[in-house]
């Protein structure tokens, strides 16, 4: 049998379905063992407006300047990063956070190819839920145009 490492990513917004499909994620990695360890990869994609996830970090009052608002945002993504960080130290899988900003679906399409992804992890919804009313879903344009495979966790 032939061995290598695989590259994975997972998106995440600290939804419930983005906690699964890190869980998801996680195991995937961890299937290969021993001296080519899979590697993984979370990547979350900010929207431009830090309210969109206040509700996660509701004990702080709203931002007043923009030391205040990047304060916030590393508050959210270390928030956002907690599950995988620490179901990926448990199974000693190799990981890499990814903040980045844009259009979530050409995002996290353009990070994968940049990063050469062998396997995309998203969850089927998350926080975009409003806007894919009418927009579309970010998950079917990934899984449409991805270049590499998507698995896609469904809520």
């Amino acid at each position: 049998m032939l061995n290598f490492r695989r590259k994975i990513m997972v998106t995440v917004d600290g939804s419930a379905v983005s906690d699964k499909a890190v869980s998801e994620a996680v195991w995937l990695a961890g299937c290969q063992s021993g001296k080519f360890k899979n590697k993984l990869c979370a990547l979350f994609v900010k929207t431009d407006r830090v309210q969109d996830y206040d509700e996660m970090v509701a004990r702080w009052l709203p931002g007043r300047s923009d030391a205040e608002d990047r304060e916030r945002w590393q508050r959210i993504t270390d928030e956002i990063f907690l599950v995988v960080r620490k179901l990926a130290a448990e199974k000693g899988i190799d990981l890499e956070t990814v903040v980045v900003e844009g259009n979530p679906a050409e995002r996290i399409i353009q990070e994968a190819e940049d990063r050469d992804i062998d396997l995309l992890v998203i969850g089927s919804t998350g926080k975009g839920a409003v806007k894919r009313a009418f927009l579309g879903s970010v998950s079917a344009e990934v899984v449409e145009q991805a270049g590499c495979g998507v698995y896609v966790v469904r809520a």
